[in-house]
């Protein structure tokens, strides 16, 4: 698999002229890099044979990044192009019930298509907030406690959710809030009914090929469609269906789940074969953040869920928000292609907004930095390029990467003195973040901090008028330190 280079449009404008294509995001939940056999042939021991297909016949981008390395703030900032840490989330995810995270007068990625004239929609987990409204029929009816098979959410069948994923710009929504009520179904703004954990996959599936047959004709005719597919797998519960069992030969069944991710995959690139639909759709296939790390049984036997990549999901390590991203667009897009440009997922508002010549509003996509160019094997040029991106943890610490530098504002294990609440890194020489280089460069640490404080007091990373965060930034998140510190007392 080698760079090649492709023509090049005269401008987006031309491109926009001939044709909008259809966009299917497929989102995966907790999948490392290296779960992608052809990304990880030396460690990668689960056959992904459609998700390798989309590789050869796609481009590659191998320096991808969640803007956290946990689901509810990276998938907010994939759908609003702002990194999750200007929200009043400073830590952790949301739960059944919270408010939406996203403002009502946020733009979206559902609004920029939809203004463009496309069908938008969501089939699949949200896990971004909403209210639940139990009509009055229907309260004080005893729910269900959740079983093994079945995670049942906190309202009955027939329950309303009045400000979720159709008030945010999506047209349609079939799914679930999160994992741990994911047997609980929504369409539009109802809950429908009630699934074991290991239908909701299948379920999942047919209701995308559902979507993409009933809309075929129209994107033939020139009324394209958004589909934002985020995915329940191989997020746990790992649950394959009895038909996948055995198929990932590690003999355990999260080997068989990633299989059946990478067959998902398969049948919504046979949809779309199947309508005509190939050659003028993205297909992409990313994840909100890197594997769990528990994955044991598949790690003896010598399988490595993020390949070359130290840190796991919830760290500020590589293997915590350095994801796969796969493009495939056969009308414009080389295939086989490869690009080492840094990107963040919040780069896909600007780089769509690039594509159709439209010019975001300074109140939208404040850290979102188009990578049109990549897309044509051509350089993104300087200084609109990605030189640096900011990344978040599960309990909220910062890091922030600047060309081959990363520095992490995380004190190392067992040291102690001066530089004991940081760690810095050159991933050109050191890409498992092993060398702490923090004692050795202090100009540039204290640079790279610097750049991170102005990030957060601009409100924007992005040129433009300075903007408010949604709540005040604790940099050093001694409040973080603190109930850390009380936890660890207490026990």
């Amino acid at each position: 698999m080698g760079t090649t280079q492709a023509a090049a449009p005269s401008s987006a404008k031309d491109y926009a002229e001939a044709g909008k294509p259809n966009v299917v995001f497929i989102f995966a939940d907790d999948m490392g890099y290296g779960e992608v056999q052809a990304l990880n042939p030396e460690w990668g021991k689960i056959p992904t044979p459609h998700l390798d297909k989309l590789v050869s016949a796609g481009m590659t981008f191998t320096d991808a990044h969640t803007t956290s390395s946990v689901c509810t703030p990276s998938r907010y900032g994939l759908l609003t192009g702002r990194y999750n840490w200007r929200t009043t989330l400073q830590s952790f995810v949301l739960g059944d019930g919270d408010d939406p995270l996203i403002a009502a007068d946020r733009m979206t990625l559902g609004h920029l298509f939809r203004e463009q004239g496309y069908y938008t929609a969501i089939i699949g987990k949200w896990h971004l907030g909403f209210t639940n409204v139990v009509p009055d029929e229907l309260k004080g009816v005893a729910r269900p406690k959740k079983t093994a098979a079945r995670y049942v959410g906190p309202v009955p069948t027939g329950s309303q959710v009045p400000d979720g994923p159709i008030t945010r710009g999506f047209d349609e929504f079939f799914g679930w809030h999160h994992a741990r009520s994911m047997s609980s179904l929504i369409r539009g703004d109802t809950y429908i009914e009630e699934i074991d954990i290991v239908e909701v996959l299948p379920r999942q599936n047919r209701e995308v090929s559902r979507y993409i047959d009933e809309k075929a004709a129209d994107a033939r005719a020139g009324k394209p469609f958004f589909l934002y597919v985020p995915i329940s797998s191989p997020h746990s519960p790992i649950v394959p269906a009895p038909e996948w069992k055995g198929k990932g030969g590690l003999g355990d069944d999260y080997s068989d789940f990633i299989v059946q991710t990478d067959g998902f995959v398969g049948d919504v690139a046979a949809a779309l074969e199947r309508n005509g639909l190939t050659d003028n759709t993205i297909l992409i296939f990313s994840a909100d953040n890197g594997s769990s790390g528990n994955r044991s049984s598949s790690e003896k036997l010598g399988h490595r869920s993020h390949g070359h990549l130290s840190g796991a999901k919830a760290s500020l390590l590589e293997g915590g928000h350095r994801v796969p991203f796969i493009l495939r667009w056969p009308a414009k897009v080389e295939a086989g292609t490869v690009s080492n440009q840094l990107i963040c997922l919040s780069d896909i508002m600007e780089t769509f907004a690039e594509m159709f010549s439209v010019d975001l509003p300074d109140t939208a996509a404040e850290d979102s930095i188009s990578f049109l160019p990549a897309l044509y094997s051509q350089p993104v040029p300087e200084p609109v390029s990605r030189v640096d991106v900011v990344h978040h943890d599960k309990d909220g610490r910062f890091a922030i990467r600047q060309g081959d530098w990363k520095l992490l504002l995380l004190a190392p294990k067992g040291n102690k003195g001066e530089n004991a609440r940081m760690q810095l890194y050159n991933l050109k020489d050191d890409i498992g973040e092993k060398k702490n280089l923090i004692g050795d460069y202090p100009e540039k640490s204290e640079a790279m901090l610097e750049l991170l404080q102005s990030y957060i007091e601009n409100g924007r990373s992005t040129p433009g008028s300075m903007q408010e965060n949604d709540a005040d930034i604790d940099l050093w998140k001694l409040k973080t330190q603190k109930r850390e510190k009380t936890s660890k007392k207490t026990k």
